[in-house]
């Protein structure tokens, strides 16, 4: 047994972390394989304006659930690698549109495969199948959106 699976939940933040990183390195290297020059980190931003077509800058922030700062850095280097366009909202000068260009589409089509394999290839590594175990990501999540977890180890110290 290593330390992660040894220290168990001590250690949970860090595990996932770890996953989380050994997980985009191969997408990555997926990608790169097939010739395709697509960050992982992208995803979601191509995934949401796929889905959505058009979308300011603050509702991919709140769907995404990280800082405004966060997804303008990401959707300006997107901008400046031509796969997303910038407008100004028709209805509110300050509000920024964004969508995808034909550029962008053309990656977005292109990785659709990927996206897929990567689903299947997921389901086939995890011992609770897919949607259990993406389920139980979904339960962790919302229980800290409901109370921190500092929150909880704070009350269990008094």
């Amino acid at each position: 047994m290593n330390f992660y699976q040894s220290a168990g939940s001590l250690v949970l933040g860090s595990r996932l972390r770890r996953i989380g990183e050994k997980f985009l390195s191969e997408v990555a290297k997926v990608y790169e394989m097939k010739g395709i020059d697509f960050d992982p980190s992208w995803f979601p931003i191509f995934y949401l304006l796929d889905k959505n077509t058009s979308m300011s800058l603050r509702e991919i922030s709140d769907e995404l659930g990280v800082s405004h700062s966060a997804v303008s850095q990401l959707t300006t280097a997107l901008i400046k690698k031509g796969h997303l366009l910038m407008e100004k909202d028709i209805n509110d000068g300050r509000k920024r549109i964004l969508q995808l260009t034909p550029q962008g589409e053309s990656l977005v089509e292109t990785s659709k495969p990927i996206w897929s394999a990567l689903q299947a290839s997921v389901k086939e590594l995890s011992a609770l199948g897919d949607n259990r175990l993406l389920e139980e990501l979904t339960t962790l999540e919302n229980s800290l959106s409901e109370r921190n977890l500092s929150d909880r180890v704070l009350e269990k110290l008094k």
